[in-house]
């Protein structure tokens, strides 16, 4: 993949995340989950299309040795010992045909290879039970034919390989055409009738070019008059960028906490319609809780947005009461 397809992926399985995290809400519409069933099979066959257009192909050039080797090393051994027998019997004819030199085995192309074994595994094929006196037996001249069957398989191996990559690397044009067909309606019924939802799925369709990766939270209700904790960090980072927007008719506070459903020291108001930013390290030396309070007589739907950086974690969470 080139960057920006690989972006493109980065914000598909946002997307995908994002269906995962609110399925409770993507009921209301219900063709909405067949929409998702297939951007997770397009999004699965894009992962594996991938994968095949990044294989390595330098295994079949080692094979490809191998397997020569052993071919060269059969022939010589199998041309000698009918070299003997045709010299025992005086049988200049076949002395000379299969008469090839060391050198004829070991230095030849690949196509003189498989050509000169093949007229070797006709002569040896009717004599093997005979050849053992010179140096051959039989099981070497049926290995001879596997082993030129191996060979021949393997001249071709890199170049369907490659082919297969080129392939694989086409699919995967093929595949962001399609995911990218399906995003553009997916979620439209929503835009109307849950505006904060749609909201929140065109956050998750932005693709990130600074390397950053979007991960959707699901979207959860803060009773009236409670303090909940709406988004638990894996760990403490003191550059963690909170941007709250409250989109609600009331105010709430939002505090850091080391204390699961407790508030930090440092409380900050939003106001209804007010948003507002905040360095982890600004609200407090430690805590892995970001805390909302609601005094209000409403219950308040938060709905979350995590954006993962190299070195960050940028959240933007929207409430809506």
């Amino acid at each position: 993949m080139t960057k920006d397809q690989e972006a493109f992926l980065g914000m598909a399985l946002k997307v995908k995340n994002f269906n995962a995290k609110n399925a409770t809400s993507m009921t209301a519409v219900p063709a909405v989950a067949g929409f998702y069933t297939q951007l997770n099979t397009l999004i699965t066959q894009l992962i594996t299309a991938d994968a095949g257009s990044r294989a390595d192909l330098t295994g079949f050039a080692l094979s490809k040795s191998v397997k020569r080797t052993t071919l060269e090393t059969l022939s010589l051994k199998i041309s000698n010992a009918i070299g003997s027998y045709a010299l025992v019997n005086n049988d200049p004819v076949l002395q000379k045909r299969a008469d090839f030199p060391t050198s004829k085995w070991y230095s030849c192309s690949e196509e003189e290879l498989v050509t000169q074994a093949t007229i070797l595994k006709n002569l040896a094929t009717p004599l093997s039970a005979t050849l053992a006196p010179f140096g051959a037996t039989a099981a070497d001249v049926t290995g001879l034919g596997t082993a030129l069957t191996a060979f021949t398989d393997a001249i071709s191996d890199p170049t369907l390989a490659i082919d297969r990559r080129k392939e694989d690397n086409e699919k995967v044009v093929e595949f962001i055409d399609q995911i990218r067909t399906l995003l553009n309606v997916l979620m439209r019924s929503f835009e109307v009738n849950n505006p904060s939802l749609f909201a929140l799925y065109r956050s998750a369709r932005a693709i990130d070019t600074n390397g950053s990766v979007m991960t959707p939270t699901a979207i959860v209700d803060v009773l009236a008059n409670t303090t909940q904790t709406i988004h638990t960090a894996t760990v403490y980072s003191p550059d963690t960028f909170y941007t709250i927007q409250n989109m609600g008719t009331e105010a709430v506070l939002f505090s850091l906490s080391a204390t699961d459903g407790v508030e930090g020291e440092e409380k900050v108001l939003l106001a209804s319609g007010e948003t507002r930013s905040r360095l982890a390290e600004n609200l407090a030396p430690t805590g892995v809780y970001l805390v909302v309070k609601n005094v209000a007589a409403v219950s308040v739907k938060i709905c979350t947005l995590l954006t993962i950086k190299k070195n960050s974690t940028l959240s933007f969470l929207t409430l809506q009461s």
